[in-house]
């Protein structure tokens, strides 16, 4: 009721009232549908024969008034419109600009604001021989920015028209005529801005968007291998969601018969590839595929077997893969505290020690009823390495050197260690300043206190630890008391050592 000046009028009564306090409103202000006043203004833009009339002003303020209540259909027509939709194709530029000079002065009229007279009246240019030649010139440049600026805010609630046409402007550009000299680029091409929106509109697209649906469906089925496949088709395109959820069934163990490392960087891969997309969560797996070592192959997570040609493969075995992961589960957990997990989880504790007292026993009655049989070959295996340490001779290179091969392994596996230290750095570093991710700040300043992958610094720590207490009070706050201890031992560590290079 009341036209797009009652709408209006309502939704600022409603805005009044919103802003004041609990109680002062006093009866709630019913607001116009912002789908119907989308569709208002579509009907003054288009008209309809005998009941609406064609007006592109009028039509204009009611997709102002639905960009104002949000609505992504209106903000997008109200952009196209500044971009000069339907203006020369409906023809009533000149009629509308001709109404409004002749209607303006009537009696008891409502008079037009200056915006409303001069809102199409850059886009007529009237030669000075002929006063009443008008005709369309184009967007100007402030069009443009507008409806950039309207464009992106509806596509950030999903919009794909408005995601194709700011494709299509960044793809190519757009100048403005002017009337002396070259014309004015008011779009900057950019490559990367126009396959960001065409890319958007392709994952929604029916193609993708069947394939990550029966994925869905498969893993809810409970068939994981489809599914899988399906999320791997949609994960080639560069679809995120298909990548995220690809590399997440490949951790969990359904691999497709592919080698255990095989499996382990495939999943790395889909994980780093929607990290590069900007994924928080992707963000967080890579850096805790490095940090806690996962990307080291363990002898427990494969099986031998021998192919058709006599070669020996490691295949993939699931259940062998997951005992081990949670046989290692204690060591997945970070820093030297691993310890304060049975205080917290007691449960946990008494499992550990159910199965260490079944394995001590097992490995004891295996003991001595292999010790008898032995005993002999025992016997043998001893005179033998007596035989061999008597002939051997270490000037002519006949005794193995352990040590030094032993220290060469130590130093490279301090290297890898220290290596994805600094690449799970990386990527936490780009979860925390991209996403103001607390999780990601709290590692990175528990990596900078114990200097893994980082530098000691607990300055540096201590601000980590501050941004993630935003959201994680009070695991932050542990940390910082716990940080407060650790530099108070290494300082009274430094002092004595100084002390004792003194007294030397």
């Amino acid at each position: 009721p009341g036209g797009v000046d009652g709408c209006a009028e309502r939704f600022r009564r409603r805005k009044r009232q919103g802003q004041k306090k609990d109680g002062e409103g006093g009866e709630e202000v019913t607001i116009c549908d912002r789908h119907c006043i989308n569709g208002m203004g579509l009907l003054h833009l288009l008209g309809v024969e005998g009941l609406v009339d064609r007006n592109v002003n009028v039509a204009r303020r009611w997709f102002e008034q639905g960009k104002d209540f949000g609505d992504p259909e209106s903000i997008y027509n109200y952009a196209m419109l500044r971009l000069g939709w339907m203006v020369t194709e409906l023809e009533d530029l000149p009629t509308t600009l001709t109404d409004e000079s002749s209607t303006a002065t009537k009696p008891g009229q409502k008079q037009k604001t200056p915006y409303d007279q001069h809102y199409m009246a850059h886009r007529s240019d009237t030669s000075a021989a002929n006063t009443d030649a008008k005709t369309y010139t184009g967007p100007s440049a402030s069009d443009h920015n507008v409806a950039i600026q309207e464009l992106t805010r509806a596509a950030s609630k999903g919009h794909l028209q408005a995601k194709h046409k700011l494709g299509m402007l960044y793809a190519s550009g757009s100048a403005i005529p002017k009337k002396h000299g070259r014309p004015s680029k008011v779009v900057t091409p950019s490559c990367t801005s126009a396959l960001r929106y065409f890319k958007s509109v392709a994952d929604a697209g029916h193609t993708v968007s069947r394939r990550n649906r029966a994925a869905w469906k498969q893993y809810n089925a409970g068939d994981y291998e489809s599914s899988l496949r399906n999320y791997l088709a949609a994960a080639e395109t560069g679809n995120e969601i298909g990548q995220v959820n690809a590399a997440f069934l490949l951790e969990q163990g359904y691999c497709m018969g592919m080698t255990t490392k095989a499996c382990t960087y495939a999943s790395v891969r889909l994980w780093r590839a929607a990290a590069r997309q900007g994924n928080l969560e992707a963000c967080l797996r890579v850096g805790d595929f490095y940090y806690y070592g996962r990307m080291k192959a363990g002898p427990a997570m494969a099986k031998k077997d021998s192919g058709s040609d006599g070669e020996t493969a490691t295949l993939y075995d699931r259940e062998q893969y997951l005992a081990s992961l949670e046989a290692k589960a204690f060591y997945f957990i970070p820093g030297p505290y691993r310890w304060t997990r049975y205080i917290l989880y007691p449960e946990e504790l008494f499992d550990v020690t159910r199965k260490w007292v079944s394995r001590s026993v097992q490995n004891l009655r295996e003991y001595a009823s292999a010790k008898s049989s032995d005993a002999s070959s025992n016997d043998k295996a001893e005179a033998e390495t007596s035989s061999s340490q008597d002939t051997c001779d270490e000037s002519e290179g006949t005794c193995p050197a352990k040590g030094p091969r032993y220290a060469a392994e130590d130093d490279a596996a301090d290297e890898e260690e220290d290596e994805h230290m600094a690449i799970a750095a990386q990527y936490y570093r780009k979860a925390a300043e991209e996403h103001k991710s607390a999780r990601a700040n709290f590692n990175l300043g528990f990596m900078h206190e114990w200097g893994l992958g980082l530098t000691q610094d607990f300055p540096l720590a201590k601000r980590h630890y501050d941004l993630a207490g935003e959201d994680a009070n009070m695991a932050a706050a542990i940390a910082l008391w716990a940080m407060d201890v650790h530099q108070k031992t290494v300082k009274f560590g430094m002092m004595l050592r100084e002390h004792g290079e003194g007294s030397d």
